[in-house]
C-alpha cells in the first residue's frame, strides 16, 4: 500500500503526468481529504479511498472508488501504465443540471442575436446547457428575482491596487488640502495603534486632484503644517495614479538636492517639492516604500473581488501585474479562492521592457485555458506609452493649451516602443499599450502597424492588439485603427471626469475632433470577411482611478454626463453627444465586446448554450431603461452575481463563498 501526500499529487490537469515510476500489478491508494486534487484545487470531499486493479495486459488499469456518500462520479480513463510509469488522468465529479427562471413579468437579456430574450436557463458543470423562452412544466425550478443579463466584464482595472485602496485614505473629491489633512487624521484615528506612518508602514491614500486646489500641485510642506502629520511617512496617489504626493519624512530619505528626473518622469518643484510623476515615482519613490508581503496582497486580492462582485463584475482585465503578484493569483486559482475571472496583462519589473526570464516560470503560460476552471487567464503584456492628461503627462502632438511649455511625457520613445512591441508580438503575446495623448496613440498605432503590416485590413483579428485608454487620437490615426481592427479599450467615466478641464488642456479643435471618441469607434456596419470580426471598443473603468461600478460607466457612455452629479459643462445636456453610445452598445461593450478582447467570445459575454454560466441579476430591464435615454443606469441595483454557475454575491450576503452553488454546477476533477 502506498500513501499519497499532497506534494505527490499531479501538478496539472493534463493526462500525461508521470505518477509513480514502478511497474505495478495491483495497488491501493489511501487518500484523506483535503489532499485530493480537484480541478486545480484541493477539495474537501467525502472521498475515502481510491484503488486500482485489473491490470489489463500492462496497458490499462480500471479505477474503482468508494465514497462516504453518493457524489455522482464519472471515471474517464484514469490510470494506465506505460514504460514502467503509472500515468494520471481524471476522475470527474459531475453534478445534476439546475433550471433557473425569472418571473413572468421579467426576462433574461441574452445578447445572443439568435435568441435575444429568454425566461429560463439550465446550467450544468458551470456552463449554460439550455436557454428556454418559456417556463417549462417542471417540478424543480429555482426562481431568481429581477432581470438577468450576462455577467459584466471589466476590461481595464487594477485589482491589487483596488484592494490596497480599500485599506487606504480615500481622497476622492477632496476640495482642499485642509480636507486632505482631515481625512488622513480621521484614518489614523480609526487605525490608532496599528503603526501607520512609521518607516515600515507608510500612510497610503489615493484620489487627490489639483483641480480642486486652484490647479496648483500640492507640496510636502502642506502636509507638514499639521503637527499630527509632520513626523509621518505618507505617500498619496493622485486620482490617475500617475503622480504621488509624499511627506517631508519621505523626502528626507532622498539626497539633497533632489536627483534629476529620469527620462519619462517629472519631479514637481513649483510651488515646492513633494510630487513625483510617472517614471520619477517609479524609480525614485517606489523603491523606498515598504513592500507588502504575500499575506497582505492576498487579502487585498480577496477584498477587491468581494467589492467587484457586489456591482455585478464577473471578470476583470487586470491592466498590468508583475509576475510575483501573478504567482499569488495562481495559488489562489488552484485553491478555488477566486470569485472574479481575471485576464491578466503581464508587466515587467522594469516597465516597458522584454522580460521572458521573469515570466517564463509562470504556470499561466503553459495553461491556454487558464487555471482554476478558467478563473485566471493570460491577457498578454502591458506597455506604457505616456502619462495622464490631468497631470499634463499625456503625450500630445502639439503643446497643451493651458501649459504651452510642455507637450506631455513619453514614458518610452517611439523607436523603443516599436522594438519592444515587436519582441512581445514575435513571442506570441497579445500586446496592450497604455496611450492617452495623440502622440502616444500615434506611437502605438505605428508600432502595431509595424508588426501587422501596412497592408493590414482587419488582420488584427488574429492577435487582437489593444490600445488601453485611446483617449485622444488624431483623426488620421482613428482611420488607421479602424482599418486594422485595433481594439480601443475605453473607460467612459474618464471622459466625464476629465470634461471639467479637458477644454482648457486641449482647446476646442482637438477636443471636438480627437478626444473621447466612443460612438465613432464602433464599426459602421456588421463585421465581414474584409474588415475582420472587430465588434467595437471594449469598456471598463480603470478602477481604482474611477469607481468600478459598470452601470455608472454605461451611464457615462450613454448620457455623456457625470454619474456622480448628473451634469456636464453644458448642464444637464450631455457632453459632445455625437459620441454617445446607445444603451445596448454600452452593455455590449461591457460584455460581448469585452469577451472578444480576451479571445473568449465563444465562451463568455452572452447567455448561450455552451457559454460559461456567468450572469447578473439586476432590478430593472436595462435595454428599456428610460426609453433608451440611459438616465436611470446609474441607479441600477445588483441583486445577485453568478460566476460559473455559483452565486458569488447576493444582497444580504456577508462574504463571497457563502452563496449558493447550483445543484449541477461545475465539475470537480479528481
Amino acid at each position: 500500500m502506498y500513501s499519497i501526500h499532497k506534494n505527490l499529487l499531479p501538478p496539472t490537469e493534463t493526462c500525461l503526468t508521470p505518477y509513480h515510476a514502478q511497474t505495478l500489478t495491483s495497488l491501493r491508494f489511501e487518500l484523506k481529504s483535503p489532499i485530493f486534487h480537484i480541478g486545480d484545487r484541493y477539495a474537501t470531499t467525502a472521498l475515502r479511498s481510491l484503488w486500482l486493479d485489473d491490470w489489463l495486459g500492462g496497458k490499462v488499469l480500471s479505477c474503482g472508488y468508494e465514497f462516504g456518500q453518493e457524489m455522482g462520479v464519472v471515471v474517464e480513463n484514469v490510470w494506465w501504465v506505460e514504460g514502467g510509469a503509472l500515468w494520471w488522468c481524471r476522475v470527474v465529479r459531475r453534478r445534476s443540471p439546475t433550471l433557473y427562471c425569472v418571473s413572468p413579468s421579467s426576462h433574461i437579456t441574452t445578447l445572443n442575436t439568435s435568441l435575444p430574450h429568454a425566461k429560463c436557463i439550465r446550467v450544468q458543470n458551470g456552463v449554460f446547457t439550455e436557454i428556454l423562452t418559456s417556463i417549462p412544466n417542471e417540478k424543480d425550478i429555482t426562481y431568481l428575482p429581477g432581470y438577468i443579463i450576462p455577467g459584466i466584464i471589466e476590461s481595464h482595472g487594477h485589482i491589487l491596487q483596488y484592494g490596497e485602496m480599500l485599506e487606504s485614505v480615500s481622497l476622492y473629491d477632496a476640495k482642499s488640502m485642509e480636507e486632505v489633512r482631515v481625512r488622513i487624521r480621521e484614518f489614523l484615528s480609526r487605525h490608532e495603534g496599528e503603526g501607520y506612518g512609521t518607516r515600515d508602514k507608510w500612510v497610503r491614500g489615493i484620489g487627490w486632484d489639483q483641480k480642486y486646489f486652484g490647479g496648483v500641485m500640492p507640496t510636502a510642506e502642506e502636509l507638514a503644517i499639521d503637527p499630527e502629520l509632520s513626523d509621518l511617512y505618507i505617500m498619496l496617489d493622485r486620482v490617475d495614479v500617475h503622480c504621488v504626493l509624499t511627506s517631508q519624512k519621505v523626502l528626507d530619505l532622498l539626497p539633497d538636492p533632489l536627483p534629476e528626473a529620469p527620462p519619462g518622469g517629472v519631479i514637481i518643484t513649483d510651488p515646492g517639492p513633494g510630487v513625483f510623476c510617472d517614471n520619477a515615482m517609479d524609480s525614485i519613490i517606489f523603491p523606498l516604500a515598504p513592500k507588502p508581503d504575500v499575506a497582505q496582497k492576498t487579502r487585498w486580492f480577496k477584498s477587491a473581488m468581494v467589492e467587484l462582485n457586489k456591482v455585478g463584475i464577473i471578470g476583470v482585465g487586470d491592466a498590468g501585474m508583475r509576475p510575483d503578484d501573478v504567482r499569488i493569483l495562481e495559488g489562489m486559482a488552484e485553491k478555488g479562492e477566486m470569485s472574479v475571472r481575471v485576464n491578466v496583462m503581464l508587466e515587467c519589473a522594469e516597465r516597458n521592457t522584454f522580460c521572458p526570464e521573469e515570466t517564463g516560470s509562470l504556470k499561466l503560460l503553459a495553461a491556454p485555458d487558464g487555471l482554476g476552471e478558467h478563473m485566471l487567464m493570460l491577457g498578454g503584456v502591458k506597455l506604457f506609452a505616456d502619462g495622464a492628461l490631468g497631470s499634463w503627462g499625456a503625450a500630445l502632438l502639439e503643446p497643451y493649451s493651458d501649459k504651452d511649455e510642455t507637450s506631455g511625457t513619453m514614458l518610452i520613445n517611439e523607436t523603443e516602443l516599436t522594438s519592444v512591441v515587436k519582441k512581445w508580438f514575435d513571442a506570441g503575446f497579445q500586446v496592450n499599450v497604455h496611450a492617452i495623448g495623440d502622440r502616444a496613440n500615434r506611437a502605438a498605432v505605428d508600432a502595431f502597424e509595424n508588426v501587422l503590416g501596412k497592408d493590414c485590413t482587419g488582420c488584427n483579428e488574429a492577435r487582437r492588439l489593444r490600445i488601453e485608454h485611446a483617449q485622444i487620437i488624431h483623426p488620421e490615426d482613428q482611420k488607421r485603427i479602424a482599418k486594422m481592427g485595433i481594439i480601443p479599450s475605453i473607460q467612459p467615466t474618464h471622459a466625464t471626469s476629465d470634461m471639467s478641464y479637458a477644454l482648457s488642456r486641449l482647446g476646442a479643435n482637438r477636443l471636438s475632433h480627437s478626444a473621447y471618441r466612443m460612438h465613432s469607434l464602433f464599426p459602421l456596419s456588421t463585421p465581414n470577411s474584409k474588415t475582420g470580426s472587430y465588434p467595437g471598443p471594449v469598456l471598463g473603468s480603470d478602477f481604482p482611478v474611477e469607481p468600478p461600478n459598470p452601470f455608472h460607466g454605461m451611464y457615462a457612455a450613454v448620457t455623456r454626463l457625470n454619474p456622480a452629479t448628473g451634469s456636464s459643462p453644458d448642464g444637464e445636456k450631455g457632453w459632445y453627444m455625437e459620441e454617445a453610445l446607445s444603451v445596448e452598445q454600452a452593455l455590449v461593450g461591457f460584455t460581448r465586446n469585452a469577451a472578444y478582447g480576451w479571445f473568449r467570445e465563444g465562451e463568455m459575454g452572452s447567455i448561450a448554450v455552451g457559454r460559461w454560466a456567468d450572469w447578473v441579476v439586476v432590478d430593472r430591464d436595462l435595454l428599456a431603461e428610460g426609453d433608451g435615454s440611459g438616465r436611470g443606469l446609474r441607479d441600477v441595483v445588483v441583486w445577485e452575481t453568478w460566476v460559473g454557475g455559483r452565486r458569488v454575491w447576493g444582497v444580504g450576503d456577508e462574504a463571497v463563498g457563502d452563496g449558493e452553488e447550483e445543484g449541477g454546477d461545475g465539475k470537480d476533477e479528481l
